[in-house]
């Protein structure tokens, strides 16, 4: 197993909200989602029916990209990304895609797959990682509430409770008075796509 510091790499104890990216070796796929540590331990809960879900399934393999572009998590969580937003490496003859914009990212191995009746539990062993730039960010309360507007989000278009889109509303508030313009514009575009679906 590759020895890799995760805190080094974004990855610490708690969830850590990262960009997954997978790759079969045709059009690459990225979906926001949470790595979960607990201590060394490293999983991933991935729901069926997702294409994260398929391509693991398949491959038994994930990359982990450390993101602080919020308007690249509220794009991904709705759709693809272009193909163009992505790099193709190669790590023991073996193609794994990784986003461009990544502060950094690691290759993870799924092991002890366990299947339940939504999702599939994974314990996540790292093979390699690469730090693309170095960069200190201080707390933006906007930023964080952008993520989680993005959880509430996948929440309402499966249940249609609109308690899910009273908290988004209310985030927004919070983004407009705390965040940059960054987290201002993916907020902006988080409402309109829900709102565009109604």
């Amino acid at each position: 197993m590759a020895k890799i510091d995760l805190d080094t790499f974004g990855i610490n104890e708690g969830i850590s909200e990262m960009i997954v990216t997978t790759y079969q070796g045709w059009s690459p796929n990225a979906a926001p989602m949470g790595i979960i540590r607990k201590g060394d331990e490293l999983l991933v809960r991935l729901f069926k029916g997702s294409t994260t879900y398929s391509n693991v399934l398949a491959e038994h393999r994930l990359v982990a990209n450390l993101v602080y572009d919020p308007l690249l998590f509220v794009r991904t969580t709705f759709g693809d990304i272009d193909n163009s937003e992505f790099e193709v490496f190669t790590h023991d003859e073996r193609g794994f895609a990784v986003l461009k914009d990544a502060v950094s990212w690691a290759v993870f191995e799924c092991v002890d797959m366990k299947e339940t009746p939504e999702a599939m539990v994974a314990k996540l062993k790292p093979l390699h990682a690469r730090m693309n730039k170095h960069v200190f960010r201080s707390v933006n309360r906007g930023f964080n509430l952008v993520i989680e507007s993005c959880v509430h989000a996948t929440r309402y278009e499966l249940t249609n409770d609109e308690k899910y889109m009273r908290l988004i509303k209310a985030y927004s508030c919070t983004v407009n008075k705390c965040g940059g313009k960054a987290e201002k514009d993916a907020m902006k575009f988080l409402l309109n796509y829900l709102e565009g679906k109604k």
